[in-house]
């Protein structure tokens, strides 16, 4: 059990104010180096700073310690060591990089194990076994067949419509004429192909998910391994062990019904067999349906049929087996599967996801690029809701890049806690930025980000969050059956099938939005899940208040929607029909389903001439779940929300109520909104402030049955509510507050807060008015604050780190050959690599502990040159490896010993002599071989840097910087943080506010007189300074830097672009730029004092 302190009766205070491990975030830790017991402490020292409660340890790109060695056990062990010493959390990754079940090649070094598919050509393949017997044959006698002959068929088509085909046996025949043809019908051969050996997998394969004996094999490698190990702590120091994006090898489309292109299907060997014995159908004589469209608008059972098949032998043999082993062992199996969010993306990769969850103890999603899946997230919760699982795992922030800020983590984190996320798996920490590791899919939220130590006010807020929202049991009264098996039904050709299958995604994501948006929770239902959910005899439950609802494993939903479903299985009808029968609501929304299990039935629309029958419309479908709704918030001037999601959890005779914003939105930062929020029934309503541990009673109104309260809300504001029966005719009294404040592992980040992310009521009716940190101070309401000063420019700027600039192109030359041109690194390292026969680095490329140890027999030479407008003092050259370099500069030899380090412990600083005006010229001469990495280098000192096209000049630094974007002032590749100071005057003693309306940077802090005040990083961008004197005063302000500039994509122009992995660094075309594509940075307006609401009283937070 992860969430033990949650049998306490009651949230404790200590245990909100000072959240334990388990409720805390646990990052991906990249293990993608040499790893060492020096990093993993140092590192985990570091997480337990930045607020977490643990960490994923994840081998990705760059790993040099052997994969799964004692030497890599030995250290896996010592990470588990050093968290408990920490009281932190070790949790466990099942795969070396991703996706999981390969164990980093070595299960399918068996050529038995390897993925494969059915491919289905017009053409003859070379290099195939005759058959299956010859197959296995080859394969023992250490054979590397491509695959093996399966079958052959004659497919006649009128205009694009299957008329007829039939399954040729025998070996393979001969082609023979068209009129043969014209008259038979087309020769289509099938076979079973192995796929291609890739470096992605170490030069192996991707395992075949469907084979039991491969997924045990798998078992045996990796997860045994870590038992022999670490077994005496599962289930205690260590919880879970994630497994990563298992996929079937997808199912392709053909372009139309007279193509002749070649079309793959998802495959295992003895595929045919479990489908006659699951349906008593040959699934080879009928695999033309799978693929080709039946005339006259009819429909293939088999097509349904074999996505049924195939999802249901992905989860017997790969998750379920994982799941059972997991559960023996006393430890949590979580992670995520691939491509979850749509019906076309898991009917490629799944069949269905929320089936892949059936057995997982902690289900787990991911959300990449910041994409709002909203539907990813709903299917996991939804299934663990059902199956009483205690949480579910987000794997969150991945590729959002290096300048990703503080008020995308707030947002991310809060909509996925809404709807049901307790674990916060951060994408991802860096243990290393060496060689391609650095550009993993950045940004690293480790110590490589200068605002690492400031991100407890982030975590630190989730993690109160979690106490309240892992308590007691998700409060929803809506289903909705999932419509992933009527897709299954239009998987046929891209003309013919295209536009259907589209709307039924366009109405699955609509409903989705719909009903989250409008403040109506749902839980999905699993057609394959719910017969052993609902289980004959016990359908139905009649509930004390609410009437009949039907049972779903530890759910129970008193309405049901059924939305424009083609097919709906004859198990859902029978459940559906009872719950009608005992007097709940089934709703259709659009057609009714005119098939039960793939045929033709008339059963669906007898139930629906008993139920409710709607139109696919929001405002038809939002009506009719309005006796559903338990919370309302609207606007000013009426209309409800469209930006705001909710939980509600019931928990030992109250409620928790989580609210909060969903995602950017364009309106101004500094004007907020004035929501009524309306609960239904008579509560008490208590504060539990997430963003700095007090907990406040609040005043409500009680009308018709609702209890009815104001807030101000600004674009990234959340609120967590406690909700009590209402006592007599009186509030809530305030829980007292205890004098300690939170032990903060970074240093008290919040509590000083004027927007702290939570949000607070103001006057409402009759109520007292509640003068909260965002609405109480004056600066919130825009009609109150007064300006007593506008500061337009800093007096001084001061750089945390040596300016930078960035060396990323080199003439070169391999040995004693000719020079070549000045190309981008990363490219001409490439060009040396087609020379000399190797492999490219590129996102797909074999990890360092698969490569043999080799010499370094060749030597590179880079040229670089260096334009300076002045001469310099000494300076420093950063750069990885400078041991095996022979470095010149200016035609003199330098000491390559190494002083310090930049960014990253393994980028480490040479002394290098100063610049002279004019052409200056570095010289490196580097050995190389298959794993030798040619990187950008860094030239760092007290000097600016201007951008000319694709030149970079180093100039004098300038005198006096502005606010305004930094890389206009010198700093163009400059990443780190830095401190605007100012002085300002107040006429009077004052409660003092500031205010800082734009600035690019993750985050700010403030410090006034040398005191710090907190943080800046949400709208308003206002900050309480507290009571300050009248006379002058010392502001300061530190942005926080982010690396994007010095480590980012720079030369991909593609605005568009948002999968930031290796080949992101590595576009053509146009979607390269000779000219660095550098992002605005720093304060980049001016900086306001103003002054709070004479009346607002500090104590009442």
């Amino acid at each position: 059990m992860l969430y033990k302190k949650n049998a306490e009766t009651k949230l404790s205070r200590e245990l909100f104010e000072n959240p334990t491990s388990e409720y805390r975030g646990t990052p991906f830790w990249s293990w993608n180096c040499l790893v060492t017991k020096e990093l993993i402490a140092d590192q985990l020292e570091i997480f337990r700073r930045m607020g977490f409660g643990g960490a994923h340890l994840h081998p990705r790109t760059g790993l040099e310690t052997p994969y799964l060695s004692d030497e890599f056990m030995e250290l896996v062990k010592y990470a588990d060591e050093q968290a408990r010493e920490k009281g932190m959390l070790c949790w466990l990754y099942d795969e070396d990089r991703y996706p999981s079940g390969a164990a980093g090649g070595m299960v399918t070094e068996n050529w038995n194990y390897r993925a494969r598919h059915l491919l289905l050509t017009r053409e003859k393949k070379q290099g195939m076994c005759a058959d299956r017997e010859e197959f296995l044959s080859c394969i023992a006698a250490g054979g590397k067949p491509a695959g093996y002959y399966l079958c052959a068929y004659r497919v006649k088509t009128e205009k694009g419509y299957l008329h007829s085909y039939h399954r040729v046996s025998g070996p393979q025949p001969d082609f023979d004429s068209k009129a043969a043809e014209q008259r038979e019908g087309k020769l289509w051969f099938a076979y079973v192909e192995l796929m291609r050996e890739s470096p992605w997998f170490n030069d192996q394969t991707y395992i075949d998910v469907m084979n039991r004996k491969a997924v045990e094999r798998f078992l045996e490698i990796t997860h045994e391994r870590y038992y022999e190990v670490l077994g005496e702590e599962f289930g205690k120091s260590i919880p879970a062990i994630f497994t990563d994006e298992p996929q079937i090898k997808g199912s392709m489309v053909l372009p139309d019904g007279e193509s002749e292109a070649d079309v793959t299907l998802s495959f295992t060997d003895d595929l045919p067999e479990t489908f006659e014995k699951a349906y008593g159908a040959d699934l080879l004589e009928v695999l033309p349906e799978l693929l080709w469209e039946l005339p006259e608008g009819r429909v293939s059972v088999h097509r349904y049929h074999y996505h049924d098949h195939l999802s249901e032998r992905f989860v017997s043999a790969y998750c379920d087996t994982i799941a059972d082993w997991c559960n023996a062992h006393h430890i949590a199996m979580t992670g995520h599967y691939m491509s979850e969010p749509t019906l076309y993306s898991q009917t490629l990769r799944l069949g269905e996801a929320m089936r892949c969850y059936r057995r997982q103890q902690l289900p787990g999603v991911d959300i990449l690029c910041s994409d709002p899946e909203y539907s990813t997230v709903k299917q996991a919760v939804s299934v663990a809701r059902q199956n009483g699982r205690e949480g579910v795992l987000s794997e969150l922030y991945g590729v959002t890049h290096w300048d990703f800020d503080f008020k995308g983590h707030k947002l991310q984190g809060d909509w996925q806690a809404a709807l049901g996320v307790t674990i916060r798996c951060h994408h991802l920490a860096f243990m290393s930025m060496e060689g391609e590791a650095k550009r993993d899919w950045p940004a690293s939220i480790n110590y490589q980000s200068p605002w690492w130590e400031k991100y407890p006010y982030i975590e630190n807020y989730f993690a109160r969050v979690n106490t309240a929202l892992t308590r007691g049991k998700a409060r929803v009264r809506t289903a909705v059956v999932h419509p992933i098996e009527s897709y299954w039904m239009s998987y046929g050709p891209q003309a013919q099938t295209k536009l259907m299958r589209e709307q039924l995604d366009d109405n699955f994501r609509s409903l989705i939005e719909w009903m989250l948006f409008g403040l109506v929770d749902f839980d999905f239902l699993s057609e394959a899940l719910l017969p052993e959910q609902c289980p004959e005899g016990r359908f139905t439950v009649e509930t004390d208040k609410e009437g009949a609802a039907l049972l779903a494993g530890e759910m129970a939903y008193g309405t049901v929607l059924v939305p424009g479903m083609r097919t709906i299985r004859s198990t859902t009808l029978e459940r559906l029909e009872a719950l009608a029968d005992a007097g709940g609501r089934v709703i259709f929304l659009g057609k009714v389903p005119a098939l039960v299990d793939a045929v033709v039935s008339d059963r669906a629309a007898k139930l629906a001439e008993r139920s409710v029958v709607l139109p696919f419309q929001q405002y038809e479908l939002m009506e009719a779940l309005e006796e559903e709704r338990e919370l309302d918030i609207r606007k000013e001037n009426g209309d409800r929300t469209d930006n705001l999601f909710y939980q509600l959890r019931e928990d030992n005779g109250c409620r928790w109520l989580f609210v909060c914003h969903v995602g950017r939105k364009n309106n101004r930062l500094d004007q907020p909104e004035v929501l009524q929020v309306r609960i239904r029934g008579s509560v008490q309503v208590t504060c539990y402030h997430a963003m700095d541990g007090s907990v406040q009673a609040l005043e409500a109104e009680y009308l018709d049955g609702w209890t009815q309260l104001q807030v101000t809300l600004f674009s990234q504001d959340s609120f967590l509510w406690r909700l009590t029966e209402k006592q007599g005719d009186g509030a809530a009294e305030p829980e007292k507050k205890q004098e300690n404040s939170i032990a903060d592992p970074a240093g008290r980040q919040d509590g000083t807060m004027v927007s702290s992310g939570d949000s607070f009521p103001v006057k409402t009716g009759s109520l007292r008015p509640f003068y909260g940190l965002v609405a109480g101070n004056g600066a919130a309401s825009g009609k109150q604050e007064t300006i007593t000063a506008v500061i337009r420019e800093p007096e001084t700027v001061m750089p945390a780190e040596p300016n930078v600039l960035l060396l990323d192109r080199a003439a070169w030359r391999l040995d004693e050959g000719a020079w070549q041109p000045e190309e981008d690194i990363l490219r001409l390292d490439n060009s040396i690599r087609s020379i000399l026969g190797y492999p490219h680095r590129q996102d797909a490329y074999t990890q360092p502990w698969r490569i043999r140890e080799a010499p370094e027999k060749n030597q590179v030479s880079l040229r670089v040159e260096i334009w300076s407008e002045m001469d310099t003092g000494e300076l420093k050259l950063a750069m990885e490896r400078p041991e095996k370099a022979v470095i010149r500069w200016n035609g003199t030899l330098c000491d390559a010993k190494t002083d310090g380090w930049y960014v990253d412990s393994f980028i480490h600083t040479v002394p290098v002599p100063g610049l002279v005006k004019g052409k200056n010229e570095l010289l490196l001469s580097i050995p190389f071989g298959r794993k030798t990495n040619l990187e950008n280098m860094y030239l760092l000192g007290d000097f600016g840097v201007r951008l000319q096209g694709t030149r970079a000049v180093v100039t004098e630094k300038e005198k006096k910087l502005y606010f305004g974007d930094i890389t206009r002032q010198g700093l163009a590749f400059y990443g780190g943080n830095i401190t605007y100071a100012m002085h300002f005057t107040l006429e009077r003693e004052q409660e003092t506010i500031l205010r800082v309306p734009h600035f690019a940077a993750p985050v700010l802090e403030a410090r006034v007189d040398g005191r710090s005040v907190g943080l800046i990083a949400l709208a308003p961008h206002t900050l309480r300074a507290g009571k300050l004197s009248a006379g002058r005063h010392l502001l300061e302000i530190c942005a926080f830097g982010n690396r994007f500039n010095t480590f980012g994509t720079l030369h991909n122009c593609n605005e568009e672009y948002k999968w930031y992995g290796p080949d992101s660094y590595r576009t053509r075309g146009s979607e390269w730029s000779e000219a660095w594509c550098v992002r605005p940075a720093g304060i980049l307006s001016r900086v306001e004092i103003l002054e709070g609401r004479p009346d607002w009283k500090g104590e009442e937070k």
